[in-house]
């Protein structure tokens, strides 16, 4: 279609005729708009999915790109493209793909990330301290103490009781009663008042549940022991030495054996004669 422009225009002088305008330069018309549709291959609406559409109002609308949360927007004039890209660190993307979004804690409740942004926190429980530095590291450090036995409630803690600890023995013998005919040992079975062996110089223990029962020591010829190496242990912990820790019957007697006695010894319940045995002592130099 012709445009009829001004014969004698001046310079900057303007013209518009229909959809377009036109300026005059001093040597020719030049197009300053147009509002025809005069590129008929763009979009006039832009849809985003859960989102209003975006419409042109006009063939001079702008569509500007706008960068949210954590995005990078670059342009290249030039060649004519538009760069997005996510910043590390934020929530604008999976930036990291190989970070664990669940942490399995054997026989504890899974701890499960609800957003990349979310922290795990590291507690330090009882006994146990935690520690950091500017080098992406914690240190599980324990602040527990050595475990000792300072007190009788220790070793009760630990389901012990002080007598089975308190002398290492060659040996520790669990003494109980039959009626009131016999004692028995439990590493000699089922045996009546059985002949027990032991070695001097080394220490041997009873473990002593013969309640109504004293069990007394002897010498040879069937008086009370009155040599060295007599200890008793109560279950309460309470400590006798000496002819003070004969004839008990319960707790641990530590029978520390001199290495100046051997041969025939005896074992004796006071309330009853007829339990009664024989502590054979050998002499270790004799082995």
């Amino acid at each position: 279609m012709a445009i009829n422009f001004p014969n004698t225009p001046n310079q900057d002088d303007t013209f518009t005729d229909g959809d377009t305008s036109w300026q005059w330069d001093g040597t020719t018309w030049n197009l300053v708009t147009s509002t025809a549709n005069v590129t008929p291959n763009t979009f006039q609406t832009v849809a985003v999915a859960g989102q209003d559409n975006i419409v042109a109002g006009s063939g001079q609308d702008t569509l500007t790109v706008v960068a949210g949360s954590n995005i990078t927007l670059t342009t290249d004039a030039a060649g004519k493209s538009l760069t997005i890209a996510g910043q590390a660190g934020g929530g604008g993307g999976d930036v990291n793909q190989n970070a664990f979004s669940n942490i399995v804690v054997s026989g504890s409740t899974t701890v499960a990330a609800d957003a990349v942004t979310d922290s795990l926190n590291l507690v330090a429980g009882s006994g146990i301290s935690l520690s950091t530095n500017g080098t992406d590291s914690v240190t599980i450090t324990s602040t527990a103490g050595t475990p000792t036995f300072g007190t009788l409630s220790d070793i009760q803690s630990a389901s012990l009781d002080l007598g089975s600890i308190y002398l290492p023995a060659i040996t520790r013998l669990v003494v109980t009663n039959q009626s009131l005919s016999a004692y028995r040992f439990d590493q000699y079975g089922s045996n009546d008042n059985p002949t027990v062996y032991c070695i001097n110089g080394t220490t041997i223990a009873f473990d002593l549940n013969v309640t109504g029962h004293p069990f007394q020591i002897q010498d040879p010829i069937g008086n009370p022991y009155t040599g060295a190496g007599l200890v008793h242990v109560s279950t309460t912990g309470t400590v006798t030495t000496g002819t003070g820790a004969n004839g008990q019957t319960t707790g641990t007697l530590y029978f520390k054996i001199p290495q100046s006695i051997s041969g025939g010894y005896r074992y004796q319940c006071t309330a009853h004669a007829a339990m009664v045995g024989s502590l054979f002592i050998k002499d270790i130099a004799s082995l």
